[in-house]
């Protein structure tokens, strides 16, 4: 034995002796728990992620500071000592033992050092936002993980149509008066409503079946398109105060009629027309209806026809998203509620118009709000089991009151209630993404989108969710979905190109900002593109500011939908300020900035910490 390696063993078998290869393992491992621990509990408690960065610089800091107290001090029954001189022989002793008895003392430091390492590279290396940067990260572009997931395990495909599924397409107005379509839209609309209620049975939502209005489409090709095994349609006459009905029930795949029916009767008889009509079909399809079923189907929820008739127009005119459509709307439930003060649903369709007039309109936000609110637990009040007056409920406690808790009973109210009600499993992903929870924010965007796949929102909804979770791709290809199905929105332009931006597509993030722009009515959209090649090369930025300094003179944009490109030019302080301004104003928007990659720049910012922190959002994704 040389005197270098015998020196090199004594050094190793003083480690031993003085027990530093213990307290480097027990250290190692102590603080990979309590790293492992703080990952889990600090977003959870909406604390600062500044405290898992403090906790984790601790762990480094201390693990030094361990091993020198180790090396001079020893734990005594007298309590700590210096550590004395090695006996003589006492390491010699040491460094003639078996490799057996040498060498699991210091595979044991080896494996705490390691488990110290990776429980700080696990909350302080994986980026910005708190998650592992992937292909799909921000700024990457691509898909998250692809080894973990895959295209079809985050967007599902198409599902098969089931036996016991139905699409019911809009009733044509026989009428001869235009005037009179909200009525036979109305019948159709309460007849998914109604089967709904049949165990069993999958009913794809109104928007989806209503898009095929006027198409002169094969039965076979809807089928396929909405993945149903059934399509119910047929034709409502009305004439005074008489109505004729006719419905027919026909086998998608082969285009085959299972039943028809046509009912001459009263007007005030419509109610059990409604529950004819459901009860046949569950017949047909051997579907058993329950004594609930029956019952929930005969009930009336007014007696008064034509607080009925206000219902529907208020129904009619809600479904056109339009600025004068939910004007009118809310006129029309008021005037049911006024003949009716009992009629649960007219109630619950006039909070669900509260919740879009701020969207869609100059409409005050907090009076919406407060309004919408009140309007919403009425409804509930006289009929707990109306899940659009909870979902309507949780939608309005998140957007406006920031009411975290409250939305998420509220929804889980709606889901005891119905737990294929599209429109709200779309409002509960948007609230789930804006906490962190993305994950079961996607199963409820995916389950929404397979009820209703031909509405806009539950695309547009899915595609938040996916830019959150990093799976770039697959939210442009929502957003795009979205596009298609309602291409003169512009906020889907505006997401798509901030989520590009963020994923440094920039090529593809000027062209949706010019749609985006066009949409808004802005003359030569095309400057945009001065903007995002500033955020592209640095050399540009001077020129970039001044022009995005002119875009925002002369539109009537929010806020919030200038933020991230004054982010992203590196002006911080006019970003800050304008954050600041839609958080006064009570923007929506604004609860997203938590988790949204489009805000990842302005979230380095403590002002955007701590405004977050008050709301009781996280910084970046939880799950």
């Amino acid at each position: 034995m040389t005197d270098q390696t015998h020196s090199y063993q004594r050094f190793f078998a003083e480690l031993k002796r003085r027990r530093v290869f213990r307290i480097m393992a027990v250290y190692g491992a102590v603080a990979f728990g309590v790293l492992q621990a703080a990952d889990v509990l600090i977003p959870a408690l909406h604390l600062p992620e500044t405290i898992i960065t403090a906790i984790a610089a601790l762990a480094l800091l201390g693990f030094p500071l361990a091993i020198a107290l180790a090396w001079v001090f020893d734990r005594t029954p007298e309590g700590l000592t210096r550590t004395q001189g090695a006996a003589t022989g006492e390491i010699t002793t040491i460094v003639s033992q078996p490799v057996g008895r040498r060498w699991p003392a210091g595979i044991a430091a080896v494996v705490g050092t390691a488990l110290l390492v990776s429980g700080v590279w696990w909350v302080i290396g994986r980026g910005a936002d708190g998650i592992a940067p992937t292909a799909g990260a921000p700024g990457a572009g691509g898909s998250a993980n692809p080894a973990a997931a895959s295209a079809d395990e985050v967007i599902p495909p198409p599902a098969t149509a089931d036996e016991n599924s139905i699409a019911v397409l809009p009733f044509v107005n026989m009428s001869g008066d235009p005037e009179n379509e909200y009525f036979s839209d109305g019948l159709s609309e309460e007849l998914i409503n109604a089967l709904v209620m049949v165990d069993g049975l999958k009913v794809v939502a109104r928007t989806s079946a209503f898009a095929f209005r006027g198409q002169e489409r094969d039965v076979r090709e809807i089928g396929a398109e909405l993945g149903v095994e059934n399509v119910l349609e047929g034709s409502v006459r009305k004439a005074g105060d008489r109505v004729r009905i006719t419905a027919q029930l026909i086998h998608a795949e082969d285009g085959f009629h299972l039943w028809s029916e046509t009912y001459d009767r009263q007007l005030d008889d419509i109610f059990a027309v409604q529950e004819e009509i459901a009860s046949a079909i569950s017949e047909q399809l051997e579907l058993t209806l329950t004594p609930e079923n029956r019952s929930t189907l005969a009930r009336r929820r007014t007696d008064d026809l034509e607080a009925y008739d206000l219902y529907l127009l208020g129904r009619h005119n809600w479904a056109t998203r339009s600025d004068d459509g939910l004007v009118d709307a809310r006129e029309y439930f008021e005037a049911a509620i006024a003949r009716d003060s009992g009629f649960a649903p007219a109630w619950a369709g006039l909070a669900a118009v509260y919740d879009a007039l701020p969207w869609y309109t100059d409409f005050p936000p907090q009076e919406g709000a407060e309004k919408g609110k009140q309007a919403a637990r009425t409804a509930i009040a006289l009929d707990p089991s109306l899940a659009e007056a909870h979902a309507a409920l949780g939608v309005i406690l998140y957007e406006y009151d920031w009411d975290w808790d409250g939305a998420a009973a509220a929804f889980e109210d709606m889901r005891v209630a119905d737990p294929d009600y599209a429109q709200g499993l779309t409002w509960e992903c948007a609230f789930l993404t804006a906490i962190g929870e993305v994950e079961d924010a996607l199963t409820l965007c995916n389950r929404a989108v397979e009820l209703d796949p031909l509405f806009m929102q539950n695309h547009f909804a899915r595609a938040a969710t996916l830019a959150v979770a990093g799976f770039t791709d697959e939210a442009v290809a929502s957003y795009d979905r979205g596009i298609e199905l309602a291409p003169n929105l512009q906020v889907l332009s505006w997401e798509k190109a901030g989520v590009l931006v963020s994923a440094g597509r920039y090529d593809e993030a000027s062209s949706a900002f010019e749609s985006w722009l066009r949409l808004e009515g802005f003359e030569e959209p095309d400057r945009i593109r001065t903007v995002v090649a500033g955020i592209e090369e640095p050399a540009g930025r001077a020129d970039a500011l001044e022009m995005l300094r002119q875009l925002e003179a002369e539109g009537s944009i929010r806020p919030i939908m200038w933020v991230q490109l004054w982010a992203e030019l590196g002006d911080m302080e006019h970003a800050i300020e304008l954050l600041e301004t839609s958080y006064a104003d009570g923007d929506p928007n604004v609860i997203f900035v938590g988790t949204d990659p489009r805000y990842a720049t302005v979230r380095s910012d403590p002002r955007t910490v701590r405004m977050l922190e008050e709301m009781g959002l996280p910084v970046g994704q939880t799950d």
